[in-house]
């Protein structure tokens, strides 16, 4: 059985080799939803009874792994200096990344994030990162599979 949670997070970007608009300082309101499978909890007279995991749980690994980190805060690219000397220069929240700030990045990230949390018996299927309420990338543990195997 598959379960999903959303949260939601305001954070700031730019993407400087982009040809339009994205290549200012920018803000989107993101729509993070990650989604996790396992058993269904048979335990008899548990709270768990009849689910894969309380949707709380999974909010509070979102919160703490992703929003806590970026909720306010800027995404950076290392290889863009001079918007990051700007950008940790001036903030006290910032995530610096290795690739450019794009919303497939940025799904990529929160997957990591979250991948290794929860017991071996739930697995993170994927995380959708909305930057607008119509566009979205999704990151899966089969595009991990392929990075690993890709750089074997």
């Amino acid at each position: 059985m598959q379960i999903s949670r959303e949260i939601q997070l305001d954070y700031g970007h730019t993407l400087p080799n982009h040809y339009s608009f994205c290549n200012q300082i920018h803000g989107h309101r993101a729509r993070v939803i990650a989604t996790i499978e396992g058993e269904v909890s048979k335990i008899k007279n548990d709270s768990s009874q009849g689910m894969v995991m309380d949707f709380k749980f999974l909010k509070t690994f979102m919160m703490e792994y992703i929003h806590k980190i970026l909720d306010h805060g800027f995404a950076v690219w290392k290889e863009d200096k001079e918007d990051f000397d700007f950008i940790i220069k001036r903030n006290k929240k910032f995530l610096v990344l290795n690739d450019p700030p794009t919303a497939e990045n940025l799904a990529k990230w929160a997957f990591n994030q979250l991948k290794d949390k929860f017991s071996k018996n739930i697995i993170l299927i994927k995380v959708d990162w909305y930057e607008t309420p119509s566009s979205f990338a999704i990151y899966t543990k089969e595009d991990l599979k392929n990075e690993k195997f890709s750089n074997k």
